[in-house]
């Protein structure tokens, strides 16, 4: 009991005593009204319209909800009869469900007009429902489509007739499907197209191509199928094309694209892609892998002289670009093998090269020579890292057998105090060797690099310490025979 008598008793004190509170609202007011006239309208502001979300336009209101998953955005409908179909007009629908979740949200879906739709099937569905929900996009004359279609419970999916005629669509990106038209494609207002993971045959991107007048990005990400010719000429708009993992199954792949500004070509497989005419190219961007010729599958021997024709063929094609990037060690030490087999590297009017390359002594001939063969280079920036490469061993081996040099006279010559890939990885651990090489590369690029400007180096996972920085660009310093060189590192 007199527990309970203190309870009450505590309560009847703050019920009999309301003037403590008063006063503190008194003084809050105080507090506020000696605010800066326009700080005071504005709490004064939500002070009248506490609930002043539900108060924004529609428009606002569907611009918040479009930054949650759609899921998320449904659940809102239950807050209060503004909220409840507040979702419905949403300019954006990102959809990653079932095919029931899928017909719920679109049977409810109102707004006439849909920016982005973007559809990703994540359970086996039937063809005529997926036709259904291609239809129901195109019906409300969507600017920006994504159709994932990777697993299907049919073997093709052929899009129905409506897809391929639009005047709406702006961005077109499909993942997983087989690129066969049944009709003459019309998407006047096409600006960028993604196809990954497609079959893509001559034809169809024919009849896609002539159907886009106004493309301007085409990327071809991870595709395969019987296309034998990418042919761009009649394409005037479009300036930027973007391949990655070419697989052809039917041989090489040759690009004719005279308009493009930019290219960035990835290659999975040695040489399936060749460049025809890429007059107008000013910004290239190359890297090759070997994944279906490693030499630990079928004997770097038999395909060297392979490798090394593709690329100098390609590297012919880029002589007018002016920033020029590679990635990856294969195509470096590809070069450098052309070059100790007495081939010449053609003149280029590079201003601005980047390269992602350790400083392994394979790929050492080949920074130097492409230095020395860009007499208008400016920029120079290279991202110092791990990359891919082919085993020296395997590189000595191809010039002894097949070109009869002795390979410690040829690496040896003028680049000895760079190491090989072996001894590189025991250096992993070592910043003051790490930091005697990059040293060592920079007084090569000052060598061979006559016009440089700047110098960025990234250098990755690799730490010094200021002193040790200060040291190395002193020494750096006094070897440039340019002074107002710039060096940076990231």
């Amino acid at each position: 009991m007199a527990k309970r008598r203190g309870k009450r008793s505590r309560r009847q004190r703050r019920i009999l005593n309301p003037h403590r509170k008063i006063q503190q609202v008194i003084e809050g007011a105080d507090f506020i009204n000696s605010m800066p006239d326009e700080i005071h309208r504005e709490i004064q502001q939500v002070i009248e319209g506490a609930d002043f979300i539900n108060s924004m336009p529609d428009e606002i209101l569907n611009h918040i909800l479009s930054f949650i998953p759609i899921d998320l955005a449904i659940r809102t409908s239950v807050l209060s009869r503004r909220w409840r179909h507040a979702w419905c007009e949403l300019p954006c629908l990102h959809l990653r469900t079932t095919a029931k979740g899928i017909d719920q949200t679109l049977l409810s879906y109102r707004r006439l007009k849909i920016m982005s739709f973007k559809l990703c099937v994540t359970h086996e569905v039937t063809e005529p429902q997926f036709n259904s929900w291609v239809e129901f996009a195109m019906s409300r004359n969507v600017g920006e489509l994504s159709l994932t279609g990777l697993l299907f419970c049919f073997e093709t999916y052929g899009f129905p007739d409506c897809f391929y005629l639009s005047s709406s669509l702006r961005q077109l990106n499909l993942v997983g499907f087989d690129m066969r038209p049944g009709c003459t494609v019309s998407w006047n207002f096409l600006r960028r197209l993604t196809l990954s993971c497609c079959s893509l045959y001559d034809e169809s991107i024919a009849n896609i191509l002539s159907g886009s007048p106004n493309l301007e990005t085409l990327q071809l990400f991870y595709c395969d199928g019987l296309l034998k010719r990418l042919d761009l000429s009649k394409s005037p708009s479009l300036s930027a094309l973007e391949i990655y993992g070419w697989s052809q199954r039917s041989g090489q792949m040759e690009i004719v694209a005279p308009h493009i500004h930019y290219l960035n070509l990835k290659n999975s497989d040695v040489g399936p892609c060749t460049l025809v005419d890429v007059s107008s190219l000013a910004d290239a961007i190359l890297r090759i892998g070997l994944n279906r010729y490693r030499p630990f599958m079928a004997g770097f021997q038999q395909y060297a002289d392979v490798l090394q024709t593709m690329v100098l063929k390609m590297l012919a094609k880029l002589q007018n670009v002016e920033r020029l990037t590679f990635r990856g060690g294969y195509l470096l030490q590809i070069l450098s093998l052309a070059m100790l087999c007495g081939v010449r590297l053609p003149k280029l009017k590079v201003q601005t090269l980047t390269v992602q390359t350790n400083f392994a002594r394979s790929v050492i001939p080949s920074i130097a020579r492409l230095l020395q063969n860009s007499p208008g280079l400016k920029n120079l920036e290279v991202h110092a890292t791990y990359v891919s490469y082919i085993e020296d061993a395997d590189l000595d081996e191809y010039l002894r057998i097949s070109h009869g040099l002795d390979s410690d006279t040829c690496w040896r010559s003028k680049h000895e105090v760079f190491p090989t890939h072996e001894t590189l990885r025991f250096m992993s651990d070592c910043n003051g060797a790490k930091m005697r090489l990059l040293g060592s590369f920079l007084r090569l690029v000052l060598r061979n690099a006559k016009r440089l400007e700047k110098i960025v180096v990234w250098l990755g996972d690799s730490y010094f310490s200021d002193e040790q920085m200060e040291r190395l660009l002193m020494v750096v310093g006094t070897l440039s025979p340019n002074n107002n060189v710039s060096i940076e590192f990231k």
